[in-house]
């Protein structure tokens, strides 16, 4: 299981993020980093699994994943 005080990225996906509420929240979370605005209604941030977890509990609509790396598969 991961350390849940390390910082690693999360996809964070709903309508909180297209309305502005969440960056309204985030003001007020200092170690939470943006990294990028995938669309309108999705972002990837930098954060704790503890400050991942805040999230989800404080927008019940929001969907909050580890960002890990696609696996490749093969197309036969």
């Amino acid at each position: 299981m991961a350390d849940s005080n390390a910082s690693q990225e999360f996809i964070v996906q709903g309508d909180p993020v297209q309305s502005g509420q969440l960056n309204e929240h985030l003001q007020r979370e200092p170690g939470v980093k943006r990294v990028a605005q995938i669309a309108p209604d999705v972002v990837i941030l930098s954060m704790t699994k503890t400050q991942a977890d805040r999230l989800k509990s404080t927008f019940a609509t929001l969907v909050v994943e580890p960002n890990s790396a696609l696996k490749q598969f093969d197309a036969d």
